[in-house]
């Protein structure tokens, strides 16, 4: 890889500004909206499927900031090499699989979804296969993916090709941050609010280009 002057210093800036966050919207959003506990248990009223597509397109985000690779015809290399690399007990052509069903026909191809019982319970099920597909446990799928990334991140703050990957990746595909509301709306409108309106209090998150960063 060609590394141009000042790159490594710019992309080890934002890694280190930023990753954690990332991580935590990327992962912890999986957790979060399917209400996982740190037991691996999960609340019958979350977003279970939706926690599943996350989980996939969490794979793939990270296997794009792993290759550099941002194309819509690399994605197969992007699960391919992450997976290989960081969840190797996983097949890549079917967890790619998954992620395209799910996301276009609702359907998990391949797999049985469930959430069912803690860690520890599943241990032995999770990944084993029966007449259906393989047991997949949401809990389970989602520790492994953590334990993924961190030996990722632990490369990365060892490997400048890996940081240069990361900051060519999201010079090409804007990555989510956090923006001041202020920014969002013109001074007319802020100035038609009523007098005491907390614009602070609003929360909004959105891409932003590098000159922002």
């Amino acid at each position: 890889m060609n590394i141009k002057k000042g790159e490594i210093q710019l992309a080890k800036a934002y890694i280190d500004a930023h990753f954690d966050r990332i991580i935590d919207w990327s992962i912890g959003d999986i957790r979060r909206c399917c209400r996982m506990s740190k037991d691996g248990t999960c609340d019958d009223n979350g977003a279970l499927v939706g926690a599943f597509i996350l989980w996939c397109c969490a794979i793939e985000y990270f296997g794009g900031l792993y290759t550099g690779l941002t194309e819509p015809s690399n994605t197969k290399a992007r699960f391919k090499e992450f997976i290989q690399k960081y969840m190797n007990k996983y097949d890549w052509q079917k967890i790619e699989d998954l992620r395209w069903s799910l996301t276009h026909y609702y359907s998990p191809h391949h797999f049985v979804l469930y959430h069912e019982g803690d860690l520890d319970k599943n241990k032995s099920i999770h990944l084993t296969q029966n007449k259906r597909g393989t047991m997949l446990h949401l809990g389970w799928a989602v520790k492994d993916l953590e334990e993924a990334v961190k030996k990722y991140y632990e490369d990365l703050k060892r490997n400048d090709v890996l940081k240069v990957k990361v900051w060519r990746f999201y010079k090409e595909q804007l990555p989510i941050m956090p923006v001041e509301v202020e920014k969002l709306i013109p001074p007319s409108t802020l100035a038609s609010l009523a007098t005491g309106t907390a614009i602070q209090s609003l929360n909004a998150s959105g891409t932003v280009g590098p000159n922002e960063w």
